[in-house]
């Protein structure tokens, strides 16, 4: 065995191109697994944390966009629905949120999921988040409730009540069978479904970026919301959480 192998590597190495075929694809392979290894340590989320939900989260890459930074890459007469262009962030006479100091978190390089690396929520912060979607459901208990994701698994997530039993649904809450927001509790950052006028400014501002499927897989509207680091920022938050719920009332007509 061990002369037959010298023989292959004798005659792997007296063909250069051959050579550098294997090379590159070992060399591939071990990057495709360190790839790999990445994203199974991440644990649940809206995909199994197997093989499998690599590779399909991978297969996904090729309609996935890398403009989620843009404010608005898209022609907003093609794309926008009822209530597009209104802003609920400023509504009421708010002032709205200002601009977020300092650089952007760093976010997964994964199509799916979606995640902070840095600048994480405190476990204190996740709380106060977590409870605040109770409450909005203890002041809105007609529109809203509050349930596991349906999008992203063991997640906490405000949902449109009883969405399946509504005759005319949005048809922008098709795409995310009903789900308002949901929060990451592995880093604290959120997805919300907002206005494009309301995304527009958030992500101007600074708190935002579209997910890298919004405009294909996932509604434009599809919003993550970086992490709170402070009370002056949580309060933000709330802010941009509000302008998904009154958005989304004005989708149900109300």
């Amino acid at each position: 065995m061990a002369s037959q192998l010298q023989a292959l590597q004798s005659w792997i190495k007296g063909n250069p191109i051959l050579a550098s075929v294997s090379g590159a694809a070992v060399t591939l392979f071990m990057v495709a697994y360190r790839d790999y290894l990445d994203y199974v340590s991440l644990g649940p989320h809206g995909l199994p944390d197997t093989f499998w939900g690599w590779y399909k989260q991978l297969s996904w890459t090729l309609g996935a966009r890398n403009d989620v930074t843009v404010p608005a890459p898209y022609n907003i007469d093609t794309v926008a629905g009822p209530h597009d262009r209104s802003s609920f962030l400023f509504s009421n006479g708010k002032k709205g949120p200002r601009s977020r100091p300092g650089k952007a978190p760093g976010i997964l390089r994964f199509v799916a999921p979606q995640r902070q690396t840095t600048e994480l929520a405190s476990e204190k912060m996740k709380s106060k988040m977590f409870a605040y979607l109770e409450d909005i459901v203890l002041k809105d208990s007609v529109h809203f409730q509050t349930h596991l994701s349906v999008l992203e698994g063991p997640v906490p997530a405000l949902q449109i009540k009883d969405f399946a039993n509504i005759a005319e649904r949005p048809a922008v809450y098709t795409w995310t069978r009903g789900e308002v927001c949901h929060i990451h509790p592995p880093d604290g950052s959120t997805h919300v479904v907002l206005s494009l006028a309301d995304q527009r400014r958030a992500i101007e501002l600074g708190w935002s970026r579209r997910h890298r499927l919004s405009g294909g897989m996932l509604p434009w509207n599809y919003t993550l919301i970086y992490a709170p680091r402070n009370d002056e920022e949580f309060e933000i938050w709330k802010t941009i959480v509000d302008a998904g719920t009154k958005f989304c009332c004005a989708m149900l007509g109300n």
